[in-house]
């Protein structure tokens, strides 16, 4: 394996987002199908600027500062207890927050209750805080809450047709806010193909074998939910683009950065 070109590569992918790596993280964020040492890839390490160490400080403070308005949405997710866990994903779950971005949210309910959640924990979410909507401008969405990735237990492997480098970093950086009965662990273990991607970050977390078995309870809403995924399905068509929506998963990002960043990758890096 060429290990000067996976050093360069990580910084690369990082340099798309703006974002200094130091030494410790270029390690763990090394793209690399295999598990590398820091020792073997010491020698293609750069420390951090001066001015870049201030750079990740002001970073740092921004996201320290949505961290904790992200906390306050904890007062409404435990009135749901179909929601089995609330992570933060995007900017600030990298760390790399800047002061208008917004907080996005990767929420997942009990098997076969997503669509029955959502509008419930919409409703909430929207009575005491702002919360991002499609076509708002910039300055509307600073501090406004986006949940924009929607998965329920019996879903959480990522499709294969989203299972890339771009992802596999959105899964290992989430940051967990609400965690119920080990959701984090099993998310996490459930898309073990994010190793392939990133084997240092992938090999941090503990491995359990955590099996999710059916609830029957939650096929009791299995009826009413379908039902409401089908009437939030049609009130969303007129207004879908490359939306991905199913009865078990809905992913509400416009923008898939995968292509334009392999492109960023092979024009910057070794």
């Amino acid at each position: 394996m060429d290990l000067a070109k996976a050093v360069s590569q990580t910084k690369a992918y990082a340099g798309f987002f703006n974002y200094p790596l130091s030494e410790e993280e270029t390690h763990y964020w090394l793209i690399s199908k295999k598990l590398i040492p820091k020792a073997l890839i010491n020698k293609y390490l750069i420390p951090l600027t001066p001015k870049e160490k201030i750079y990740k400080k002001i970073l740092l403070k921004n996201t320290q500062k949505k961290e904790k308005l992200a906390s306050e949405i904890l007062k409404i997710a435990r009135l749901i207890p179909l929601i089995r866990l609330i992570a933060l994903t995007g900017s600030v779950a990298a760390k790399n927050t800047k002061t208008d971005d917004d907080i996005d949210l990767l929420i997942i309910t009990k098997g076969n209750t997503l669509w029955l959640v959502r509008p419930l924990f919409l409703f909430l979410l929207s009575c005491r805080f702002p919360r991002r909507h499609p076509g708002d401008s910039s300055f509307k969405t600073a501090n406004a809450f986006c949940p924009n990735l929607w998965l329920d237990t019996s879903a959480l492997t990522i499709p294969k047709n989203r299972q890339n480098l771009y992802t596999a970093h959105e899964v290992l950086q989430i940051k967990p806010l609400l965690d119920r009965g080990q959701t984090y662990q099993e998310f996490i273990t459930a898309n073990n193909w994010t190793k392939h991607f990133l084997a240092n970050a992938y090999s941090s977390f503990s491995q359990q074998n955590l099996k999710n078995y059916p609830n029957p309870l939650s096929l009791l809403f299995a009826p009413l939910n379908w039902a409401l995924f089908i009437l939030q399905f049609i009130y969303m068509l007129p207004k879908k683009t490359t939306e991905t929506v199913t009865l078990h998963s809905a992913f509400f990002h416009k923008n898939n950065l995968s292509k334009t960043l392999n492109t960023h990758l092979k024009n910057n890096s070794l």
